[in-house]
């Protein structure tokens, strides 16, 4: 797994207990599984320990997160070597990993796995404050196969240098993308082969015109448009335009929850004008104060994003009374 096997530095106890299950049965069946760190489950504060120490001590799992680690298999008679690099707390540590790492030459073969926005023709960016650039030259080393995270959608670099992408639509901005593993065939030449993956269903409800519309004719007409719809485990996004702020402070939210109940997620866009702009999840959940910092950052539109976080991050470590 290239990285960002978790949303945040926090994850829910839901999330961690499905990881943990998961990576279990991958134990259980003697399955040599590596398991890299992304920018969204490193914290930057070395105080903040890091979730991956959860997998330490699950036997034929190898969590790689403090440092980049080379690890040595023996599978059917061939040596292979995993190069694995981590997303670090510290950018240099990152790009000092990249340069020096090269394919062993005893081993029969060497796989690169690492996470971030490779420079090639494009950029595979994701916009977040804590991407790393990976330049190509330093993946492009002779490696047998370089597995790539970061970037949510399957794209082959080159043949054997390749982005899986996730196994999941991570916002609307992805809901026409397919989502899929990638079948590796390693041998004089690399195989790969993009394998779909049912996924679960975006539903977008709106936008609803709420003009001269008082709360309780809102929910009437959110009703109307999700009649005869099925939601079951779907992820629902439901836009309203033109609302009046006072008239939106008095609609019975829980009925419209209650409408989307079998989703398994679902949140409300509201504007004033005909542009939704505001975001309400009904899953809400307030990490601590850095995190949140980090996450203001990450949805904002700002430049230097790593100064500010330094320098938010100084100004709550005073408030905290760490410093």
């Amino acid at each position: 797994h290239a990285g960002d096997l978790f949303d945040s530095v926090r994850p829910t106890n839901r999330a961690i207990t499905v990881a943990i299950e998961q990576l279990l049965r991958l134990s259980r069946a003697n399955i040599p599984t590596i398991v890299i760190a992304g920018n969204h489950e490193t914290p930057k504060l070395r105080e903040t320990g890091h979730i991956f120490r959860l997998f330490d001590h699950l036997e034929h799992i190898y969590p790689v997160y403090e440092r980049a680690e080379k690890i040595d298999l023996e599978i059917k008679g061939k040596r292979i070597s995993i190069h694995a690099i981590p997303h670090c707390r510290e950018k240099d540590d990152f790009s000092e990993y990249l340069k020096s790492v090269a394919p062993d030459p005893s081993a029969d073969y060497n796989i690169l796995v690492t996470h971030g926005a490779v420079q090639a023709i494009q950029v595979f960016k994701m916009n977040e404050f804590n991407e790393y650039i990976i330049p190509f030259p330093s993946i492009s080393k002779g490696f047998d196969y370089v597995a790539l995270g970061h970037y949510h959608g399957f794209t082959r670099i080159r043949n054997n240098i390749v982005y899986s992408g996730s196994t999941e639509r991570m916002s609307f901005s992805e809901s026409k993308e397919e989502k899929g593993i990638v079948d590796v065939k390693i041998s004089s030449s690399t195989v790969t082969n993009f394998i779909p993956l049912p996924t679960r269903r975006m539903i977008e409800i709106g936008p609803i015109d709420c003009k001269n519309l008082g709360p309780r004719e809102i929910v009437e007409k959110v009703r109307e448009k999700a009649e005869g719809r099925d939601f079951k485990d779907s992820i629902v996004r439901l836009s309203l335009i033109n609302v009046d702020p006072a008239t939106y402070k008095s609609i019975d939210l829980s009925s419209i929850n209650n409408i989307f109940s079998r989703a398994m997620h679902f949140e409300i866009r509201h504007s004033i004008g005909k542009e939704p702009e505001q975001i309400v999840p009904t899953d809400i959940m307030i990490a601590d104060l850095l995190t949140e910092f980090e996450k203001f950052l990450e949805r904002g539109h700002y430049k230097d994003k790593d100064v500010l976080l330094e320098i938010g991050k100084r100004y709550i470590r005073q408030a905290e009374g760490e410093e």
